[in-house]
């Protein structure tokens, strides 16, 4: 007989193996927040930045991503085209150096930057994760992620294909990365986390319904695998806050007692006391 784990939940110490979903307007800190989610802060956080959104972002630590595949190129050998043995045209994947892209401040501002695709970036993390000496993985935005799966899949626009064809394979690309990302996380008891930004629905009972800015298939996807989804505001005092209050339409909860139906200040260490100072309730 294979003997059963007997759960006794822990709420001195941070659960890990978590997947987060920050969702929230522009400005209202998600990123900054999610580059040090970790106890060493951003020594211990990666950010996979496809919102080009972190060179405002001090000591962050962060990989650029600017594509879902690798963007490839006809190889040549001098100022020839080099051609295989049946006399058809070589390609190679262009050098992360060569993509375009520069940097827009600091010493380096102008000069080539490297950037890669988030195929590249994912498989390396999985044949390679120790080497990166990290505990959390931030990707940023799941948004914009899904507008590349989109283009690949249905470059004249979505929608086009009979019964939702389109719209189910964009869906199933999207879990599938976050799938990968998940597994990975929970393999070395690591964080994920997600990050979109918000959309409004519709109105109930003078509430505006709140979800992720994705097609609402795969915003449902993606929430039902967050065991943690808040929705980050900014006060008029300039304080960040996420709250894990939801209701009716509204994409936001927590499965971890010590947060569900609260609202913090949004940074690492509120949430961190709020979780390992809980006192659970006696029956």
């Amino acid at each position: 007989m294979i003997k059963p784990d007997n759960i006794q939940t822990d709420w001195s110490r941070m659960p890990k193996g978590l997947t987060w979903y920050f969702i929230g307007p522009p400005k209202t800190g998600k990123t900054t927040v999610a580059s040090e989610w970790s106890e060493r802060g951003r020594a211990g956080t990666l950010i996979l930045d496809a919102d080009l959104g972190t060179d405002f972002v001090d000591g962050c630590n962060r990989i650029t991503i600017t594509s879902l595949n690798p963007p490839t190129r006809n190889k040549t050998i001098g100022d020839k085209p080099a051609i295989d043995k049946n006399g058809l045209p070589i390609i190679e994947v262009v050098p992360p150096e060569e993509r375009g892209f520069v940097y827009r401040v600091g010493d380096n501002a102008g000069k080539p930057m490297p950037v890669y695709s988030l195929a590249e970036v994912v498989a390396d993390l999985l044949t390679d994760y120790d080497s990166y000496k990290i505990d959390t993985v931030v990707l940023d935005t799941v948004d914009v992620i899904n507008e590349w799966i989109e283009t690949e899949i249905a470059p004249e626009g979505m929608g086009k294909t009979g019964y939702g064809a389109d719209w189910a394979k964009s869906r199933k690309k999207n879990k599938d990365i976050v799938s990968k990302l998940q597994r990975l996380i929970q393999k070395h008891g690591g964080t994920l986390i997600l990050i979109s930004h918000s959309k409004k629905t519709t109105e109930v009972d003078g509430k505006v319904q709140l979800a992720p800015e994705l097609p609402s298939g795969l915003a449902s996807n993606i929430c039902a695998k967050a065991e943690v989804i808040g929705y980050t505001t900014i006060k008029k005092n300039g304080e960040f806050t996420i709250s894990f209050a939801g209701y009716d339409e509204k994409s936001i909860g927590s499965r971890l007692r010590p947060l569900r139906g609260k609202e913090f200040p949004f940074n690492y260490e509120a949430i961190k006391k709020a979780i390992t100072g809980y006192i659970e309730e006696k029956e």
